[in-house]
């Protein structure tokens, strides 16, 4: 799991990298959420890509996409414990490959989202509505993209590859001890 030839400025500047990413899906989350908030009333629609694609403001008690709905503290405490988690490890999480700190990343800044408004509105702000006719997939928002595409690439990762534990060896710079 730990990649031991890193020095600490590569760990330093890839947990930097972890929280930026974090912190900016955290921003756009809020931002677009905001932005749907000030311009449409609750159950109020507008098509983006006809039928198929529409902006659609609802709130959500449960979990993403609709699932489990009325667990709003329960939700609490899962989106602050896995954030907390994913901050508390960040050291680690920079040892290992890239596309894993970016997974870590996304869940960290999508668990924020939701969390900031299930704190501030006791639910969350969804409004991307997808479907056909009166199929449509649960609203969902971009906390909850962030958080699904985190998982999906961590699930790909080890689920395709569960035998690359350790990230390829960084080359030696000129300078560092091997």
């Amino acid at each position: 799991m730990a990649h031991s030839s890193g020095t600490r400025s590569d760990v330093r500047a890839s947990t930097a990298r972890l929280l930026w990413t974090g912190l900016a899906v955290l921003v756009a989350d809020q931002a677009v959420k905001r932005l749907v908030v000030a311009l449409m009333a609750l159950g109020d629609s507008v098509e983006v890509l006809g039928p198929a694609v529409r902006i659609t403001r609802t709130e959500n008690t449960g979990a993403a996409f609709g699932l489990f709905r009325g667990g709003g503290a329960v939700f609490v405490v899962v989106s602050a414990l896995a954030s907390v988690c994913i901050i508390a490890l960040s050291r680690r999480i920079a040892r290992l490959r890239r596309v894993e700190q970016l997974a870590f990343a996304l869940v960290l800044g999508g668990a924020l989202g939701n969390l900031v408004d299930r704190v501030r509105h006791g639910a969350v702000v969804d409004f991307i509505d997808i479907g056909i006719r009166d199929l449509r997939w649960p609203a969902f928002n971009v906390a909850d993209s962030a958080i699904v595409i985190g998982v999906a690439l961590l699930a790909a990762r080890f689920l395709l590859f569960p035998h690359r534990s350790e990230p390829a060896e960084l080359p030696a710079r000129d300078g560092d001890a091997s």
